[in-house]
């Protein structure tokens, strides 16, 4: 056994050698962890991986896509002994990281540009993307999420709430995304497998009862002009004869108070508005303190009643303590968030460890429990702390697991039985999401496209500006000036109402007199239409100016997506046939591809989230939005024919697309299959390869090219992050 040992460690401490050292203390402090855990358990580490294959995966994993020849010529010849960590610091600090790293948390969030209309969900991806360019800390992230207050015009992190109008179902997504652990089946009865009850599950559920997603619409001033509202607290410690005294009195003050804003009044401000107040039906989430769940009608356990109302408390972890001044939701958000509460940490640690390595520490990565061991409990342990020790800076921390040796071995090919315990000798090999996959196409057709990625949508925040300005201007005036400007509009509305019927009395009596003609029918007609459209505007040009009600009437229209006119290179139009430039004409018109979704315009990130069901992204596994982490990377016969019989093949030969250019560069046949293995792959052919080339070379002439172009992009070599 001790030789075993004494040959294990020599083993660990040459492969060591053979790595460049690992830049980051915290990234060796690692490698010594798992380590250890090899030497335990007589595993061996992974070969090292190749340049070539580990630049690709730096690209793939970090900037979620594959680089550009030019990007990996650049790494491979540089003699750099830094270029890892170099490449790792450019890479995260990239908007290619920030559109990857989106990708990524829209499956976890489960962002859907289809709940709640394209305003919210827009306002709320775009808040994502700022968050995560920022590098704002994960803690401060999450706490943000939970304790959003206001309108879409405030903050897009009200998109969080909107998300699920069931508050029970919000409850149970919440705590399994930040928390880990899946307390779902409690909602409806004592959890079967742990010590949950419902009643846990309502105690929980208190601490976010009070967020309302529910815009109350004409309230925040109808309520104002319908007059007092009855002292409830007040009539309970009348006798009878008191309260009804009290409450004649109050109707008759009600009465009083509403004469003053006649049911037509409040209908023309309805009529004015309608169109405005529409799309804000779903777009705050204000908080309302000491509201408390009830329990459900079919509750069935013998501590509580039906319909009893429910105290916020813990299911699990440290005891909540409520800060002075604080309300119960930031209570919340400060309990789950904090360094205390390690299962919160954890969890963050677990899913960026899974996230660089394909596998987690603690698998599932979202069913915790209070007795659930990691595969590598002092590694855990030790990457729990250094979340802590990074602030939760998640940037941050990846670049610590990306610069350990571990992550840089050759990938392990071989499949994790379940329930089977992994070293990590190597990162897991995997196949590229649906987005890698787009995005490594539109590298191929379009160059890099990261400098794309932070183009801001001006126009959504033009219409967030003018709601903010609209709502201000009507707190502003209050109910008074409001009803007033009602009342001015009214009376506009009466006075060409009286000269529309001027108008048909007009008419009429030509009828009569036999001197009417089709044009002064249509002339009056036309008239009569632009006065009754000029009363509905009315209302909101005396509130905000011509301009902007206008655009407020228009309402937020989602930015459409359209491409970029191709730039082609001269020399590569010259060389077209009259038939080829025909085609290349057509295909520009409608975009690289052009059809089943295949627009390679822009990263996937800047498309549909999620796409609609068919397109590419879909196809190839993008998730539906309607569970956590619900992508898919399974294989399917609909994948094999997009990419065998699909618009793939003539977006990468079409004459725009960055590949094509590059291989009208190339001047002999075997350069041009160099050109392709290094754009798609990252490396020149092996020894091997080149005599399979050779020969098909030999049979196919200068259509090899082609050939080989649609061997390799629907190979797996392609398709695998290795």
């Amino acid at each position: 056994m001790n030789a075993f040992r004494l040959s294990s460690a020599l083993l660990l401490t040459l492969s060591f050698a053979s790595l460049q050292a690992a830049s980051l203390p915290e990234s060796r402090k690692i490698d010594e962890l798992l380590a250890q855990g090899w030497q335990k358990a007589g595993v061996q580490p992974n070969p090292v991986a190749s340049e070539e294959v580990l630049v690709r995966r730096l690209y793939l994993d970090i900037a979620g896509r594959i680089p550009s020849v030019e990007e990996t010529q650049a790494y491979l010849k540089s003699s750099d002994p830094d270029k890892r960590a170099k490449l790792i610091d450019s890479l995260i600090g990239s908007t290619g990281h920030t559109s990857h790293m989106f990708n990524y948390w829209a499956d976890v969030l489960r962002l859907s540009d289809t709940v709640k209309g394209r305003l919210t969900a827009e306002a709320y991806e775009e808040w994502l993307k700022k968050q995560l360019q920022a590098n704002t800390p994960y803690d401060q992230m999450v706490r943000n999420l939970l304790t959003t207050d206001g309108g879409v015009w405030d903050s897009g992190s009200i998109g969080f709430w909107q998300r699920d109008e069931n508050k029970l179902d919000h409850l149970a997504y919440t705590v399994q995304v930040f928390l880990g652990t899946s307390i779902v089946c409690a909602q409806c009865h004592d959890h079967p497998f742990d010590k949950w009850t419902q009643m846990d599950y309502y105690h929980m559920a208190a601490f976010t009862w009070g967020m309302n997603t529910k815009s109350k619409s004409y309230d925040f001033f109808q309520k104002k002009a319908q007059g007092p509202e009855i002292d409830k607290a007040a009539l309970k410690n009348l006798d009878k004869k008191e309260r009804k005294e009290y409450l004649a009195k109050f109707q008759k003050d009600k009465k009083s108070a509403v004469a003053e804003v006649s049911r037509e009044d409040l209908q023309k401000i309805k009529q004015s508005m309608q169109d405005v107040m529409k799309p804000l039906r779903y777009t705050s989430a204000e908080w309302e303190e000491g509201k408390l769940p009830a329990l459900p009608h079919d509750y069935k356990y013998t501590n509580a009643k039906p319909g009893d109302k429910v105290e916020p408390k813990a299911m699990f972890g440290p005891k909540i303590e409520a800060k002075e001044g604080q309300s119960t939701i930031e209570t919340f958000a400060g309990w789950m968030t904090s360094p205390e509460n390690l299962r919160f940490t954890t969890v963050s640690a677990n899913r960026r460890w899974k996230k660089a390595f394909g596998l987690g520490l603690i698998e599932p990565v979202d069913q915790i429990t209070d007795s659930t061991v990691a595969s590598n409990p002092a590694l855990m342990e030790y990457l729990t702390q250094l979340m802590i020790e990074k602030k939760y800076a998640l940037k941050d921390f990846l670049r610590v697991l990306y610069n350990t040796d571990a992550y840089q071995r050759a990938a392990t090919t071989q499949q994790v039985p379940a329930g089977e315990v992994y070293h990590f000798p190597g990162p897991i090999l995997r196949r590229m999401s649906a987005e890698q996959i787009w995005d490594s196409l539109v590298t191929l057709t379009r160059g890099n496209m990261d400098d794309a990625v932070d183009d801001e949508n001006i126009r959504l925040h033009q219409y967030l500006d003018d709601l903010a300005m609209f709502l201000g201007t009507i707190r502003e005036k209050g109910p008074e000036g409001i009803i007033g400007i009602a009342r001015e509009n009214s009376d506009r509305l009466e006075a060409n109402r009286q000269k529309l019927a001027d108008m048909q009395k007009q008419l009429a009596k030509a009828k009569k007199e036999g001197s009417e003609s089709s044009i002064d029918v249509k002339a009056i007609s036309r008239e009569a239409q632009q006065l009754r459209k000029q009363t509905e505007r009315d209302f909101l040009v005396a509130l905000v100016g011509e301009d902007r009600a206008a655009d407020l009437r228009q309402g937020y229209k989602a930015k459409q997506e359209t491409p970029k006119r191709p730039q082609i290179d001269p020399k590569a139009l010259a060389s077209m046939t009259k038939e080829q430039r025909r085609d290349f004409l057509k295909n520009a018109k409608n975009g690289n591809g052009g059809k089943d979704g295949l627009t390679l315009a822009s990263r996937a990130s800047e498309q549909q989230s999620p796409a609609k069901a068919g397109t590419f992204l879909r196809t190839f596994g993008q998730s539906d939005r309607e569970l956590i982490e619900n992508a898919s990377t399974d294989a399917s016969v609909p994948q094999a024919l997009a990419l065998i019989n699909g618009p793939v093949l003539d977006a990468l030969t079409s004459p725009v697309s960055k590949l094509s250019q590059s291989l009208q560069s190339a001047s002999t046949t075997d350069e041009k299959l160099e050109t392709v293995y290094a754009a798609l792959l990252s490396r020149a052919p092996t020894a091997d390869e080149k005599a399979v080339l050779k020969q098909v070379t030999s049979e196919r002439g200068e259509k090899a090219v082609g050939d080989v172009l649609h061997a390799l992009v629907t190979g797996a070599q392609f398709l695998f992050v290795q």
